[in-house]
């Protein structure tokens, strides 16, 4: 497959440029991306068809739509192509002021907190050998960077074909066997790292792995390694600019924070510490037992009359103050709900005490309104076999709608 360098210009549409472009928002089936203008500037969520006018981008962080490598060496474009297998040549190449970054477009990884782990693992197993085929940047994940060059970016310079590949997972797996790229070595044996940090001067393509290394051995036997980070950045040729040490310094710290030293300890666990596992164990007993299942059933339901306990509370609230006064609207700024809710909060049936029922005014002015139209609700409804046992009155505005038997009302004394 000819690979050629794209334009700096879009001038006239269905150019080789614009045809890649294309093919780039296609396959990125999003409308908005964080883009930005410089590495270090903050982002903004613009919408795709703006793609062509920012210089680098955030691939979305919940789905996995290419890999990306970056690799800090002046011949990188060519050895790029050198090194990877011509039947999975880079989707595309941009070219940088110190290397060049790669992508390869993937069919879409699930990377959200409810997919499944293998096939992310599998696809940053696959990122991980392609870089380090070109002997990438150790720093940058090729599954979800952080921010990247903008290859569709119209003075970017960018390395594709105006039909870029999509490759399988497998398919990038087969080709990099076949050509002995395949490399999924252990980082640690016995609990120690297998490689030795390195102490000469390093030079420009070896600093972010030369710091990353010093700080994180330093890391593992438990020093500081801040200092460490700091001082390797000393021994650069060109020192790393001060975000890009507090960020590789800050990969370390969620490491030993979330993992610990290594995944296999070879430190000896201490018998107090073992002891008191083990008691735990003992109480929390096994799994999915029926107890636990009993409770874990139950919790829906608690929950459930919880909710409409707070709601049975609400509505009485809304009901008071409804007979006090109020109007609808002021009764949800009072109890901070919205108008709707308070209406449905009205139209519950919550029976009421007598001494609620003669205290019932209606409007600003009261009892005058509320005596006669409790008359006339309980002259209407005298006759009525219903009215023996329950009388709701409808009255005008009266918010006071409910009479418990019709023996409290002939308490009152006025029918």
């Amino acid at each position: 497959m000819p690979t050629v360098a794209l334009s700096a210009s879009l001038s006239v549409p269905k150019t080789r440029t614009l045809r890649f472009r294309d093919a780039f928002l296609d396959h990125f089936a999003v409308r908005w991306l964080v883009m930005a203008d410089a590495k270090t500037s903050p982002g903004a969520s613009q919408p795709v068809h703006r793609i062509s006018q920012h210089q680098f981008f955030a691939p979305p962080q919940n789905v996995g739509y290419a890999l990306i490598v970056d690799v800090d060496r002046p011949e990188a474009v060519l050895e790029i192509f050198d090194r990877i297998p011509t039947e999975i040549a880079p989707s595309w190449v941009v070219p940088t002021t110190r290397g060049a970054q790669a992508g390869w477009f993937i069919e879409p990884v699930n990377l959200s907190t409810t997919a499944r782990e293998h096939p992310i693992r599998y696809a940053r197993a696959v990122g991980t050998a392609l870089r380090a085929a070109v002997g990438g940047d150790t720093l940058v994940d090729p599954l979800s960077p952080s921010r990247v060059r903008n290859p569709a970016y119209e003075h970017a310079g960018t390395f594709a074909t105006t039909t870029p590949p999509v490759y399988k997972l497998g398919q990038l797996e087969r080709a990099l066997k076949a050509a002995d790229l395949w490399m999924n070595t252990p980082v640690f044996q016995q609990g120690i790292p297998r490689l030795q940090p390195a102490t000469e001067r390093l030079e420009i393509g070896q600093r972010n792995q030369g710091i990353f290394d010093a700080a994180r051995f330093v890391a593992y036997a438990g020093g500081d390694y801040s200092t460490e980070a700091w001082a390797a950045n000393q021994r650069c040729v060109e020192p790393l600019s001060h975000n890009e040490v507090h960020t590789i310094i800050n990969s370390i710290a969620r490491f030993m924070t979330a993992g610990g030293r290594t995944r296999h300890s070879t430190v000896a666990m201490p018998d107090v510490m073992r002891k008191t596992l083990i008691e735990m164990g003992r109480k929390g007993g096994k799994r999915n037992t029926p107890a636990q299942q009993a409770a874990r059933a139950k919790g829906p339901k608690a929950a459930a009359k919880a909710r409409k306990f707070r709601a049975y509370q609400q509505a009485r609230k809304a009901q008071y103050l409804r007979r006090q006064g109020y109007n609808r609207s002021q009764i949800a700024e009072k109890l901070g709900k919205a108008a709707c809710t308070i209406s449905r909060y009205l139209r519950r049936w919550i029976p009421l005490t007598q001494a609620q029922m003669l205290s019932c005014i209606t409007g600003a002015s009261g009892e005058g309104a509320a005596e006669k139209g409790l008359l006339t609700s309980l002259r209407s409804y005298k006759t009525s076999e219903n009215a023996k046992n329950s009388l709701q009155l409808s009255s005008g505005s009266c918010a006071c709608a409910q009479v418990a038997t019709l023996k409290s009302c002939s308490e009152i004394g006025q029918y």
